[in-house]
């Protein structure tokens, strides 16, 4: 019921700036709490938790960047923001992938696994509820606004939660075979190998299009992001966001 609800919705740029909010404020409160508990417990499983959250944090940070022009931007602008967004959240991918990948292995090497199960179930049963709907309606109103940034963000949470319903999983799993100690790494390999993989592939897609992102010119210029794009934004008619350049935020 709760995802033919959400089918029926249709957001636009007003609701996509209100859902990065959100999700700043979430990802911010996971961080906090999360890191409380490292300084507290000395868990590592809690340090990587709040470090996870950091780099989400960071690209729903800039997820809102691009939603906060809309209110007084051309749509040029928003075009050059959506790209960059885009960009930037690809780069996330990779980041959060390498970390999650790396701290997975170390802990298979070590065979170090965080005992605590309350610890794990207080932190990880909000972050599976919160980041689920969060990567289901990012990833919703991504495509209602047809924003692949906003989508990008979505597929973040959803990893997120992918995270969370493994180390829960895995401490349920372990309390009847301790020997599957290792699923929660697991989870963790496959799940930052896709985002690394995803991230990646996207970087060499915008190289391929001729977009320079690793210039600071890229970011910080106001006439165009690459080569040719002065053309493609100036000229073209059918640009992605161009039905909701009107929608602005109150």
């Amino acid at each position: 019921m709760g995802l033919l609800l959400l089918g029926r919705w249709e957001p636009g740029l007003q609701e996509a700036y209100e859902l990065s909010v959100l999700s700043l404020v979430a990802s911010l409160v996971a961080v906090v709490i999360g890191g409380v508990s490292a300084l507290q417990t000395q868990s590592a499983t809690a340090l990587g938790y709040s470090f996870e959250n950091s780099v989400d944090f960071l690209g729903s940070l800039l997820v809102l960047w691009r939603f906060s022009a809309a209110k007084s931007e051309s749509k040029v602008t928003l075009d050059h923001r959506e790209k960059r967004a885009d960009v930037g959240i690809s780069v996330m991918f990779v980041i959060l992938g390498g970390v999650v990948f790396v701290d997975a292995v170390k802990d298979v090497a070590k065979r170090e696994k965080d005992q605590n199960v309350v610890e794990l179930i207080a932190l990880y049963s909000p972050s599976l509820l919160v980041f689920l709907l969060l990567g289901l309606a990012k990833i919703h109103v991504g495509r209602c606004i047809r924003s692949q940034s906003l989508q990008k963000d979505g597929a973040c949470s959803l990893a997120g939660a992918l995270l969370s319903a493994g180390v829960l999983l895995s401490a349920v799993v372990q309390k009847f075979s301790p020997n599957v100690w290792w699923l929660d790494s697991f989870v963790a390999i496959i799940v930052s190998t896709g985002l690394s993989a995803t991230g990646v592939s996207a970087l060499i897609t915008f190289r391929q299009e001729g977009f320079q992102f690793w210039r600071t010119s890229f970011w910080t210029s106001s006439h165009g992001l690459g080569p040719e794009d002065d053309r493609r934004h100036g000229t073209k008619d059918s640009d992605p966001l161009l039905p909701m350049s009107s929608t602005r935020i109150s």
